[in-house]
């Protein structure tokens, strides 16, 4: 466990958030490997197949994930104040309503997958293998839900470590049997699905079974639902379920307007889509770390502290988004082309589209840094409100420019790439005076559970 009350604020939240830069980057290589293995070896109609289903798979866990997200927050300030009863008492209250939950959420995904994909659109050569792929990865969530968790909760007790090495093997087993299922059982999508589930099942255990043995504050040995902290939970998390389930609802809305112009142009947005969600990983590391930092020393009550490490990492996001911007608009194009085989009929039309989209959003990166680090810190103040409030406008900015783009001005898919850059910079200029105002101070979880 790490504690950021004390030492040097920049140093802790960079080396901190190293280990879960690489952590998610095997997190990436999950999906990534299903897109590339699945586009090399089945065709661009299966890699549009899987990134049509990724959007919806997307929607349904954010808003597990944005519980958990909340849940955290309260764990890192508890853990900053010493309150280790508490602590365990938010864990183990959190394991019962996040399993329940995570239940329905996956009936309700297996069930309606049809209607659901219906619903965006999904062209009809790519709808029974994108069913398929929904209805074993929501079938399989509750993994997923519970290595999220725990993950989420060993960083914010300061272990960023831990994770990565059972992510590592996890994302290594993944690659593996995608091969095997997909190159040489040739069982397509729905081979690349199980292969996914498989890992993610591996990833849970071993994270569970690290958390109970390893670390004191995680070990439940009975659980308890205490309804004072449920509410506290509630307070944090729900503000970051709606924000999270408000990304994938927006994202839903621009998949069906990417549909809406064939399988060619979807396979090669979801291709740019997995290369500029690597491309930003970084930036949303630091973003997570800064969250932790300010997180516990808020709960410490060394605002000076939290404030401080903020806005060296704000200078130093800003900087690596400069970088970030450069590298992929060398490398956009030709990592691009490893997403599908060059024999592919329609190879030409998928990496226009693909190439077509980074090379305008990379040069953007320096406004999502700004934006995300505001976020981070508001997040570990405890203000979810406005973190959530400042997502929805971006992305609903993002979704009505996206179709004012295409259906006013005659744009193609990369009116997608467009809208988002609109939406960061205007949120940054928010989030900045929301920031000099001070309107974040006063909502620490500590605080509360004070009163």
């Amino acid at each position: 466990m790490q504690d950021f009350t004390k030492g040097n604020a920049t140093k802790q939240i960079i080396s901190f958030a190293l280990p879960m830069l690489v952590g998610n980057i095997f997190q990436q290589a999950y999906s990534m490997s299903d897109a590339v293995i699945v586009g090399r070896f089945v065709g661009g109609n299966a890699l549009a197949a899987v990134g049509s289903s990724m959007s919806m798979i997307h929607f349904l866990l954010s808003v597990l994930i944005g519980l958990t997200t909340g849940a955290s927050v309260v764990i890192s300030q508890f853990y900053g104040a010493r309150q280790d009863g508490q602590l365990q008492k938010t864990v183990s209250t959190s394991i019962l309503f996040l399993a329940g939950f995570a239940l329905i959420i996956s009936i309700i995904g297996v069930a309606g997958a049809p209607l659901f994909l219906s619903l965006l659109d999904v062209p009809e050569g790519i709808f029974s293998e994108t069913t398929l792929y929904l209805r074993i990865a929501m079938g399989t969530m509750i993994f997923s839900v519970f290595y999220n968790m725990y993950t989420s909760y060993l960083r914010a007790l300061g272990d960023s470590k831990s994770p990565l090495l059972i992510l590592i093997i996890s994302t290594l087993l993944n690659v593996l049997l995608d091969l095997l299922f997909v190159a040489v059982f040739n069982w397509g999508v729905g081979g690349a699905a199980v292969a996914t589930a498989i890992a993610q099942a591996l990833a849970c255990i071993l994270c569970m079974a690290y958390a109970g043995r390893k670390v004191p504050l995680l070990k439940i040995n009975k659980l308890i639902f205490d309804k004072a902290l449920f509410r506290l939970v509630l307070r944090y998390s729900l503000p970051a379920a709606i924000q999270l389930s408000t990304v994938s609802l927006a994202s839903l809305t621009i998949i069906r307007l990417v549909n809406s112009f064939g399988e060619s142009a979807v396979a090669g947005y979801t291709a740019a889509v997995k290369i500029d969600e690597f491309a930003i990983m970084p930036l949303s590391n630091i973003s997570m770390a800064i969250s932790t930092f300010v997180g516990q020393n808020i709960g410490a009550a060394n605002v000076d502290r939290a404030k401080k490490g903020f806005r060296s990492s704000l200078v130093f996001m800003v900087l690596a988004g400069i970088v970030l911007s450069t590298i992929a608009l060398v490398c956009g194009r030709s990592l691009i082309t490893l997403f599908v085989d060059a024999a592919d009929p329609n190879v030409t039309e998928i990496v226009g589209v693909g190439a077509k989209y980074l090379s305008i959003i990379v040069c953007f990166y320096t406004l999502f840094a700004t934006f995300f680090a505001f976020n981070g810190f508001f997040r570990g103040a405890g203000d979810a409100v406005i973190v959530m409030a400042l997502t929805i406008t971006s992305l609903t900015i993002r979704s009505v420019s996206a179709h004012i783009l295409v259906y006013q001005f005659g744009l193609g898919p990369e009116a997608v790439a467009w809208s988002i850059p609109i939406g960061w910079g205007l949120c940054s200029l928010l989030a900045w005076l929301y920031y000099h105002k001070n309107m974040w101070a006063g909502k620490a979880a500590v605080q509360v559970a004070g009163k």
